[in-house]
């Protein structure tokens, strides 16, 4: 599932931690891509680093990844350079090619989100008809980050959706202003009829919209699954 990283990633990790819990509830492994943070240095030892998604596209004997570190809940992955060859996969063979590079890595059950900014995610996505979550948070530029996101990525085909994050406080009602403003903007200027997602339909609805591996054009080769769990972040 694409989502919209904000202009400050680190403001969504509450978010995030809200969305991967809903689904982590229904029962699915959660990895979260995070195209915000940078791999460790591909030169160091596999066995004594976080790796990234930049070492799993290249290392074509891991597959099967998912499960949750221990003492973890959910998989984060670091995944700004890997994000980048994405993106030029996209380029040069499609988004249908690039998608099952993304996904191969993982398990079947494992449900992936892509946390990246719009542009990154309007590149690597662009003609699949896409829905892609875009954060609405209760803070400053909020509307500006929000509409942003929303217009690039309605500009390279995809269908974005808001999700604010209700907290059943009195932030609410600043945060339904915010919902507002960026569905009447998209409305007047873009003729963008905008879907909002209340918090409590996430877990399903991301489930019911998430991109598959039949999305894409090809399936990858069969790739021997990892000897042993690794420690990611």
């Amino acid at each position: 599932m694409p989502v919209a990283c904000p202009a400050q990633p680190a403001r969504a990790f509450e978010w995030l931690c809200t969305l991967a819990a809903h689904l982590t509830a229904m029962g699915r492994e959660v990895v979260i891509v995070d195209g915000s943070t940078h791999e460790a240095s591909p030169t160091r030892d596999r066995q004594d680093s976080h790796l990234g998604l930049e070492h799993v596209l290249r290392d074509g004997s891991i597959a099967g990844l998912g499960l949750a570190p221990e003492g973890h809940d959910w998989l984060v992955m670091p995944a700004a350079l890997g994000l980048q060859h994405l993106q030029q996969t996209a380029r040069n063979a499609g988004a249908g090619v690039a998608l099952s590079r993304l996904l191969t890595p993982f398990s079947p059950d494992a449900l992936v989100l892509l946390f990246a900014p719009a542009p990154a995610l309007a590149s690597v996505f662009a003609g699949l008809n896409a829905r892609a979550l875009v954060p609405v948070l209760p803070q400053t530029q909020a509307t500006l980050d929000a509409y942003g996101s929303l217009k690039q990525l309605h500009q390279a085909g995809l269908t974005p959706v808001l999700a604010p994050l209700q907290t059943e406080t009195s932030a609410d009602v600043a945060l339904q202003l915010v919902v507002d403003s960026v569905v009447d903007c998209a409305q007047r200027h873009l003729g963008l009829p905008v879907q909002v997602w209340p918090t409590h339909t996430w877990g399903l609805r991301v489930l019911d919209s998430a991109l598959t591996r039949d999305h894409a054009p090809t399936r990858a080769p069969a790739r021997r699954p990892a000897a042993s769990r690794t420690l990611w972040s």
